[in-house]
């Protein structure tokens, strides 16, 4: 019988990535040295996107809306900072997992270039793939590709938005309304590059944040 390639199931580029991740995120929860994780973990997903990127292309086409995209990322800072910043909340956002004052240079500069990459080139590419272009149209329709990219239903907006929003831990609420606005950004462009672009910028500007004000709890 011939053997099935993993790369054959449609789900598989969308999923994989994702998987990976969660799995060195878990592990980040047990390992004390998290510095070696956590640049391990990147390169894990980074290799397995560039695996998965043929499988993928048929939910990439479109460009649409990535300037859009990039506002749309700068009010999802917004929603990640407010809390604190509003006296919202009771979280010491000045401790954290990682915190490259910890280290000597150059080895505080490598280890948080990592950290930043890993969260604007990394991250919001493997997130959008499992989350909107995998997840969200799934729930739609179990053939997931007959599924146009930015179709709504009620269901699959709910669903991604809840779980997006618990991946998130102890910032689930942020999270949910953070989903909730990635989610119209692909209902209004029906571009996930739009997606992947607004998820970048709001990375990046928390990164920059997070430097500045050394609030690494959000990391």
């Amino acid at each position: 019988m011939e053997k099935t390639s993993r790369r054959s199931h449609p789900a598989a580029p969308y999923v994989a990535p994702f998987l990976i991740y969660m799995v060195f995120l878990a592990a980040e929860g047990r390992v004390a040295a998290v510095h070696v994780i956590y640049p391990l973990k990147t390169l894990a997903v980074a290799a397995a996107l560039v695996w998965a990127w043929r499988g993928v292309r048929e939910a990439l086409q479109t460009r649409a809306g990535q300037a859009f995209g990039a506002l749309v990322g700068v009010l999802a800072l917004g929603v990640w900072i407010a809390p604190e910043a509003l006296g919202w909340t009771k979280t010491d956002f000045t401790t954290g997992n990682f915190n490259p004052t910890w280290f000597e240079s150059p080895h505080r500069e490598v280890l948080t270039a990592v950290r930043v990459a890993g969260a604007v080139l990394v991250v919001p590419v493997m997130e959008e793939l499992f989350w909107r272009g995998w997840l969200i149209r799934w729930l739609v329709n179990e053939d997931f590709r007959s599924v146009p990219v930015g179709t709504f239903t009620w269901r699959s907006f709910a669903i991604t938005v809840v779980f997006f929003g618990l991946e998130h831990g102890s910032l689930w609420h942020v999270g949910m309304i953070t989903g909730a606005l990635y989610n119209g950004l692909l209902y209004r462009t029906r571009s996930l590059r739009a997606c992947m672009i607004a998820h970048a910028v709001t990375n990046l500007l928390l990164a920059a944040y997070v430097l500045a004000t050394g609030r690494w709890g959000y990391w």
